[in-house]
């Protein structure tokens, strides 16, 4: 629940419906429900479940920072003119939740940036475009990180960090991009197509993972930045688009309200259940992230309204 230390909102805009229509982060329809949950692990086991939101609308896109002491998320408020969107701070030792953009426009996807003092969102203009724009993590006003790209440089979705200079960029464009991208000379090449909406690094290694469209299915890629080749991993299960790595290099996925674990070395490996999430979860699991120390698991579970 939200405390004392969120910062009250204030001149809003309204986000216009094509930017709403075309937002990939949004995965769930507007009559669906998005809960947070923050698990405490020990030795890999689950000593406690607590639902961090505890609100209606969306919570969603958990991020730990570096220091596991902060579990970035985005959060959406419906207001009188429209919705609204801002990157949230939830301490992992007080349980104060704190809004670090508190701005006139949405921002979805916070994530740490290389620095350690900044995290990266994608901007929401009052055009509708989704742009990229950085925050300090104490506070403070934005600047974007658009200067050096092109001007005709599609939407943006999602990104993840692959140095203090280069990104990847999930960009929207038909069909969908995987962009790799160095904000210094403004130059990027093209990785991939059929993209899902997870990017992350891979712990333990010096590769990133995405996913492509293959059937009904979602194939794992690794894609390794010094020969930048992309190799086959595992097929996610089922019809499931969402991922995230444990700490200790295992692949982590959701099936309803159960999260599935693959060794993810080759790629016939077998998925097992990891935790059963049913006695927190009405619905199914979607995004999912674990602290680098493994000793936090944030997931969304998405229910009908």
């Amino acid at each position: 629940m939200f405390n004392t230390r969120t910062r009250q909102k204030h001149n809003f805009v309204k986000v216009p419906l094509l930017a709403l229509a075309s937002l990939a982060f949004m995965s769930v329809s507007a009559s669906a429900e998005d809960e947070l949950f923050l698990a405490t692990l020990a030795n890999d086991k689950v000593v406690n479940v607590q639902n961090i939101s505890q609100r209606a609308g969306y919570d969603n896109q958990p991020h730990f920072t570096p220091d596991n002491q902060q579990l970035l998320y985005t959060a959406q408020f419906t207001l009188a003119d429209g919705l609204q969107t801002d990157s949230m701070s939830y301490d992992l030792a007080t349980g104060d939740t704190v809004n670090l953009t508190n701005s006139i426009a949405s921002e979805y996807s916070p994530t740490v940036m290389p620095d350690g003092k900044h995290f990266s969102v994608i901007y929401v203009g009052a055009d509708g475009r989704q742009r990229f724009s950085s925050y300090p993590l104490q506070g403070g006003k934005p600047s974007s990180l658009m200067a050096n790209l092109d001007k005709n440089f599609a939407d943006i979705g999602y990104q993840v960090w692959l140095n203090q200079d280069e990104l990847l960029l999930f960009v929207l464009a038909e069909p969908m991009q995987l962009q790799r991208v160095n904000l210094t000379s403004g130059t990027s090449e093209l990785v991939a197509t059929n993209i899902g909406r997870t990017l992350r690094s891979v712990p333990n290694t010096k590769l990133y993972s995405y996913n492509v469209a293959d059937a009904k299915r979602w194939q794992m890629k690794l894609y390794n930045p010094t020969n930048k080749q992309s190799t086959d991993n595992v097929t996610l299960p089922g019809t499931s688009l969402y991922y995230a790595w444990h700490a200790n290099g295992q692949l982590l996925s959701g099936d309803g309200a159960k999260v599935l674990i693959n060794n993810a070395k080759k790629a016939d490996d077998e998925w097992s259940v990891w935790h059963d999430f049913s006695g927190y979860c009405a619905g199914e699991i979607t995004r999912m992230n674990m602290s680098s120390d493994a000793k936090s698991y944030a997931f969304v579970c998405n229910t009908a309204d």
